[in-house]
């Protein structure tokens, strides 16, 4: 049974969204491209009781075209587009007979300059706030979300990919471009991050069940490109079809405090070396 609070949680947001979107509808300008987003006491309370939070933009439009530009790169350094390449997730739908990347995971091993944003204050600098401590990198993937077919993501909540790990995982999403409702952007179950995981479909055993996926206890979290959206391994999102003529990529890296060590040479690099022996190959 769903718990009253979320469905209070969903109505004080929908009441009051500018509380949550920080504004989106607006952007300041950068001056200090080095500027490092730090959480008010505000903003700490929200993503307590909320389990996420977005940031407004704190990287320069030159800084989001470089990162745009090394997530083309990415794709044309991951090699063939096809269904059994391990770094790539293909979308169900191709445009012109020809197979779309959904997703690329991992990512840092292949573009230097998107090694180069993993410690990036801006980008660990909140999350770090949230632990109270310094962190690690724990998992990094990009999203493409491509105009006209770019594929919803069912309910799920992060946690149920990563149990063999520790639960103090908090994911960082950059934006390379504005998410809107239009376009899929990140929709959250507000409060879900107290429930600890959910039930989940016996035939998706990843999925949350049909009967909790209900978009009506969901709230959109729309942002400008350069916006960071923080959310809790146990926050229960998912986002709809892109439908729009305009791609919603975004950088996803994931950090765990550092008193838990760095379990990135472990969970993430295996993965790699599987992906770079496939490409080895072909």
């Amino acid at each position: 049974m769903l718990a009253g609070n979320w469905c209070a949680a969903v109505l004080f947001l929908r009441r009051f969204p500018i509380k949550y979107s920080l504004r989106q509808n607006t952007r300041s300008p950068v001056n200090n491209s080095r500027s490092i987003p730090s959480l008010s006491p505000e903003q700490v309370t929200f993503y307590d009781e909320f389990g996420f939070v977005v940031l407004e933009p704190a990287f320069t439009e030159p800084e989001l075209d470089a990162l745009r530009r090394a997530a083309d790169e990415l794709l044309a350094q991951s090699g063939p587009v096809l269904p059994d390449n391990p770094r790539l997730q293909i979308e169900p739908e191709q445009i012109d007979a020809q197979p779309v990347v959904r997703k690329i995971e991992p990512i840092i091993d292949v573009v230097p300059a998107l090694g180069d944003l993993v410690y990036d204050r801006r980008m660990t600098g909140p999350v770090a706030q949230i632990f109270g401590e310094e962190v690690f990198l724990f998992e990094d993937k990009l999203n493409y979300k491509p105009p006209f077919i770019g594929s919803h993501y069912p309910l799920h909540q992060d946690y149920a990919y990563w149990q063999e790990h520790t639960d103090r995982l908090v994911t960082v999403t950059l934006l390379l471009d504005d998410a809107t409702a239009e376009n899929g952007c990140l929709r959250f179950v507000p409060g879900s991050h107290k429930q600890g995981l959910m039930p989940r479909d016996d035939d998706h055993p990843r999925h949350i069940q049909e009967a909790i996926d209900d978009p009506s206890i969901s709230v959109d979290a729309p942002g400008l490109a350069g916006s960071l959206v923080i959310f809790s391994c146990y926050t229960a999102h998912h986002s709809f079809p892109n439908r729009t003529d305009t791609g919603r990529r975004a950088i996803l890296y994931t950090y765990n405090p550092a008193v838990d060590g760095d379990t990135y040479p472990i969970y993430m690099n295996r993965h790699t070396q599987r992906c770079l022996d496939w490409l080895s190959v072909q």
